[in-house]
């Protein structure tokens, strides 16, 4: 792409952002106005902001020592720092970084020097959760049954507050139906006038049905140790 197909509109150059083309060009080349990180508007040629050499207003260099640290290019864990983005709130110098997995974060020097940030955060809850799912089916699962999800706790969204049992209306009058499900397979236990009484029968098929499972499990864990 030659540079006047360009369109810079919108692109973030270090303290610069691109709002419109310049209606003049400057040293032949085609012009761009830029909004300074410090609220001034600049005039930005393509191959100025393309090659870095143009970074602020003129701002950056009255608060920026000349041996400031430019981390363009340099890798922090999974993260690759782009470019300058801005500036924090408190002054501090902001980068953006594109961690491996491919999103993008902003975040400052001092964070990725001191080891604070090393990805984008999102990549490692997608590969705990990942871990997680496979010591799930490798380690914890006994002839095809997951068997901590036996045991979980009760939805948020119950209307009994207990697993396995729901409450119906029939004709009128309050009914609880009580069923577990073994293997991907939903099994009828009864149905109850009494809350207790389906409390107690859900309790007893979880006994029937899960605590072979469990106790493997647990004898399974037992060996590995």
């Amino acid at each position: 792409m030659k540079k006047n197909d360009v369109d810079l509109i919108g692109k973030t150059f270090y303290d610069l952002t691109v709002k419109s083309k310049h209606t003049e060009k400057l040293y032949n080349e085609i012009t761009w106005v830029c909004k300074c990180v410090c609220g001034n508007t600049t005039y930005a040629t393509t191959g100025q902001l393309l090659r870095g050499h143009k970074k602020s207003c003129g701002c950056r260099r009255k608060r920026t020592p000349k041996n400031a640290l430019d981390l363009a290019g340099k890798k922090f864990g999974r993260l690759t720092v782009i470019q300058r983005s801005g500036t924090s709130e408190n002054g501090r110098a902001l980068w953006l970084c594109q961690c491996e997995c491919g999103n993008t974060i902003e975040t400052s020097a001092t964070t990725l020097r001191r080891g604070e940030a090393t990805s984008c955060g999102k990549c490692l809850i997608d590969k705990r959760i990942e871990h997680a799912r496979e010591d799930l089916m490798i380690n914890k699962t006994i002839d095809g049954v997951p068997v901590p999800l036996l045991t979980k706790k009760v939805r948020s969204d119950s209307r009994t507050g207990h697993k396995g049992v729901h409450r119906r209306i029939r004709k009128g009058k309050e009914k609880f139906e009580v069923s577990i499900t073994v293997k991907g397979k939903r099994m009828h236990i009864g149905t109850f006038n009494k809350l207790e009484d389906a409390i107690n029968a859900r309790k007893a098929a979880e006994k029937e049905y899960f605590e072979p499972y469990i106790k493997a499990l647990e004898e399974k864990e037992r060996e590995r140790d």
